[in-house]
């Protein structure tokens, strides 16, 4: 080939390299400028996953600041979607499952077959189990064998694992299912695990995409037999309540408060979530990881219970139902041994300067925890411990309801502080007809002696003299049937009347009157009714409202955001000196009549407990339950009697003597003490507990 050919040859190869790389330039050219938006779109696409970030709930405390209900950290392990590759769920849930039966953890599903084979469909999961052959397409006669390879179909779990893992791989795909798994709604596959599983789990991340261990909250109960009533517990929301508050951000795996203060102010105590945001490319690589809203913990409520004196009066009241149990409890004290099978009751002690719950009991009780761990035996023992007799145990209040008729009375007119009425013995008016008894023949008494004695013709006579109108009006102000305001839901009660009569479908005769005035007939109130009316009388015609919340303050109680003020109700002490300073002088005289065998002799309670009768307001009740077979014992009053701190209402079912109950919760008021004294047998030795607290007690 000559040298021009070879040049040419050259000349031409070059031509083509450059025209090609002119080419190529303006390709890249028209990539970068004209299609250049579109190219950077394909290699930015991203997805971005929200997530939320659980917020810890407010905190319950007592008065002192004693915490009652709290939270602790708990591990959990979670699939997220947005990081699990799609085809390898079943290989991340077997390698998560073998770390937790290793450690015996437990994980989340609800599949109602059995884990171990031979496989049945779990009894009394009859609804579960024809939700689980409809969601698998198989008819209402399909077997457990063809549900379980219904199961490995549907979600492609070969038999290379062997049972009952790949019966428990499946459970977890169906769980996923049911709970709406999706890039922004993770799966949370096991709470509550141990730290060496989440130190397992955490080493073997790498062989687990789409596995995270999370932190959340679990609520703890400590010192879970103080008021379990008043406190509550939290659980998982239910479907009809998820319906009412999805609006509001609630969630379908969302924990809420079930009972006593943690439903009552779960508005208060709930948190806001935060937010969490996963931005992944296109090829599934994280870009990024960022809390764009900080989770804002709950507010903490403080309550007007102090703990120390709840306890306390919770034990009064088993100590009282105990001494009436036991053999130390004799014939030369009560012929007829009346309360000796009392096995349920209930106190509720207010400051009456505010309307503040200073203690609320209620027996039989429960612990939390228990309730927790084991509800059905909490729900199945016996007398209902559940069931919070302060607020919605309805009783006839008995002659406990004598001071308002007597209230009643002196404001109408209709009796004065000297009127007299003359107590036979028997009621006559409506003779012969209708002739109820008294519980003796007084005389002609004024209305303090008839409180004092508690005379039930004095009262016949006062009511039938105002007539059912005007004594419901009275009783109204007293919160007699009516809503008292109180936090957590509780029962009105009712009041005797010919409305609710027809209402009960019972006929109303003028005679009915009569048996409101010592409440009897249909009238029925709850302790804190009781607790409340005394109140009332000892503020001498001012009405609180009570309350169990003290305060409200920040996440850790070093911010107040809320203090409870005091709440007037009712106020009808205008021109009432005169009427409430004869309703209290009675209420000291029936301190004067409590008596009892004690030591050897009868003494006056509340001098053998060093508190002095004069020092006592107080009215008694023995409510017929079943005529002239079953009754209660009620009482209300409080202390001091001039200056008046404390009030209170008691109500002991089947029982006698709540005297004793008050009297010893007054005891324990003034000293911060209740020392009660058992046997080596452990039954109750004393009537009020222990030993006189002064030696100089008179006998009686």
């Amino acid at each position: 080939m000559s040298k021009f050919q070879n040049l040419l040859r050259s000349a031409v190869l070059a031509a083509i390299v450059i025209g090609a790389a002119f080419l190529c330039g303006l390709r890249l050219l028209e990539i970068q400028i004209a299609d250049g938006s579109k190219y950077l779109a394909m290699t930015q696409s991203t997805h971005t996953a929200t997530q939320d970030i659980e917020a810890a709930r407010g905190k319950i405390a007592d008065s002192t600041g004693k915490i009652l209900n709290t939270n602790e950290l708990n591990c959990s392990v979670k699939l997220q979607k947005a990081s699990l590759e799609s085809g390898t769920e079943n290989e991340v849930i077997y390698r998560i499952l073998t770390i937790l039966m290793k450690h015996g953890d437990e994980w989340n599903e609800t599949l109602p077959i059995t884990r171990t084979q031979p496989y049945q469909f779990e009894k009394d999961r009859d609804n579960a189990v024809d939700s689980l052959k409809s969601r698998m397409k198989l008819g209402v006669y399909a077997t457990v064998e063809n549900c379980m390879n219904a199961l490995y179909e549907n979600y492609k779990i070969s038999d290379q694992y062997e049972e009952p893992m790949r019966r428990c791989i499946a459970g977890v795909r169906y769980e996923m299912e049911l709970k709406g798994f999706n890039n922004n709604n993770p799966y949370e596959l096991a709470s509550g695990i141990s730290s060496d599983t989440v130190l397992e789990l955490k080493e073997l991340s790498a062989l687990m995409p789409g596995m995270e261990i999370s932190e959340g909250w679990n609520r703890v109960y400590l010192d879970g037999t103080t008021a379990p009533h008043i406190r509550g517990t939290v659980g998982a929301i239910s479907a009809d309540k998820y319906a009412e508050l999805k609006s509001a951000g609630y969630k379908l795996d969302d924990i809420i408060g079930t009972s006593g203060i943690e439903l009552a102010l779960e508005s208060t105590l709930r948190g806001e979530r935060g937010t969490r945001e996963i931005t992944r490319n296109s090829d599934g690589m994280m870009i990024s990881d960022e809390i764009t809203r900080e989770p804002q913990a709950g507010k903490s409520v403080m309550l007007t219970i102090d703990s120390n004196f709840q306890n306390m009066v919770e034990r009064i009241v088993q100590y009282h139902m105990d001494f009436l149990h036991s053999p130390y409890y004799t014939t030369a004290m009560d012929a007829n041994l009346r309360g000796k099978d009392t096995e349920v009751g209930s106190a509720v002690v207010l400051d009456v300067r505010d309307g503040s719950v200073l203690a609320m009991a209620t027996l039989p009780s429960y612990d939390i925890n228990q309730l927790v761990e084991d509800y059905a035996s909490v729900l199945n023992a016996e007398n209902s411990p559940l069931l919070n007799r302060a607020i919605n145990g309805e009783y006839r209040p008995g002659s406990t309801f004598k001071t308002i008729t007597a209230t009643a009375g002196l404001a109408e007119g209709v009796i004065d502080a000297s009127s007299t009425i003359n107590c036979t013995g028997r009621y006559m008016y409506y003779a012969p007809s209708y002739t109820p008894g008294c519980t003796g023949v007084h005389g002609s008494i004024t209305v303090q002696f008839g409180l004092k004695h508690s005379c039930n013709i004095f009262f016949y006579e006062t009511a039938r003299r105002m007539a059912i109108d005007r004594l419901a009006y009275w009783a109204n102000k007293f919160g007699v049937g009516t809503d008292l305001g109180f936090e957590l839901p509780m029962s009105t009660g009712r009041m005797t009347s010919p409305e609710l009569f027809d209402k009960l479908g019972i006929e109303w005769n003028a005679s009915d009157t009569i048996q409101a005035g010592i409440g009897q007939s249909e009238t029925l109130l709850t302790p804190l009714h009781l607790a409340t009316q005394a109140m009332t009388i000892a503020n001498k015609g001012v009405r609180y409202r009570p309350h169990i919340v003290k305060a409200v303050y920040n996440y850790d109680y070093t911010k107040l955001i809320e203090e409870i003020k005091p709440e007037v109700m009712a106020d009808f002490s205008e021109g009432m000196e005169d009427v409430f300073a004869e309703v209290h002088a009675g209420m000291k005289r029936v301190s004067e009549n409590a008596n009892f065998l004690m030591e050897g002799g009868w003494y006056n309670i509340y001098d053998f407990k060093g508190i002095g009768k004069e020092n006592v307001c107080t009215k008694t009740g023995t409510p017929e339950v079943i005529a002239m077979t079953k009754f209660n014992s009620t009482i209300v009053g409080f202390y001091p009697a001039d200056n008046p701190e404390i009030a209170f209402g008691v109500c002991m079912e089947n029982s006698e003597y709540s005297r004793h109950v008050a009297c010893n919760i007054i005891s324990a008021y003034i000293t911060g003490e209740f020392n009660p004294v058992y046997d080596e047998d452990g039954n109750a030795v004393y009537p009020l507990g222990e030993k006189r607290k002064t030696a100089d007690a008179e006998q009686h």
